[in-house]
């Protein structure tokens, strides 16, 4: 069965035009997955080197571990999502990052256990949200 690619000439610098939309798009596909590799490499090292200082959970290593996990859920959803991958990071995005992290507005007379607590409770709500949907990505990749 013959198509119109198969039968007609191509219009014009059509060719031309292809590939210059074809490799913007690469580029920008490109800059994005580097960013978040980066992205998850920082936060992968400020985890190492937080949950070096000490054995017992901060306030510090529960925020670091938030961001790592973040940080891989980027990766994740990147590599599963294909074509869609922008939607699934801007709905990522929406939903873990803070203007304002609650990590800096602890106040300064609640002690370390109780900041950890609360910033196990307030992240960890968030990362199950956050799990759930990569999960969903990573199913309905399978499905196809």
């Amino acid at each position: 069965m013959e198509n119109r690619f198969d039968i007609y000439e191509l219009p014009d610098g059509h060719a031309a035009r292809f590939e210059e939309k074809y490799g913007m798009r690469l580029a920008a596909r490109g800059k994005r997955r580097l960013f978040l590799r980066l992205a998850a490499a920082a936060a992968a090292l400020a985890a190492v080197l937080w949950a070096g200082s000490g054995l017992r959970q901060t306030p510090e290593s529960v925020y670091t571990a938030y961001l790592d996990k973040v940080g891989k859920m980027y990766i994740t959803i990147a590599d599963a999502a294909g074509s869609d991958s922008a939607l699934w990071e801007d709905t990522l995005r929406q939903m873990t990052d803070e203007t304002f992290p609650m990590y800096d507005q602890l106040p300064d007379e609640l002690s370390q256990r109780q900041k950890t607590r609360i910033l196990k409770e307030y992240y960890g709500d968030i990362l199950e949200g956050a799990e759930e949907m990569t999960r969903q990505i990573i199913n309905n990749k399978s499905q196809i």
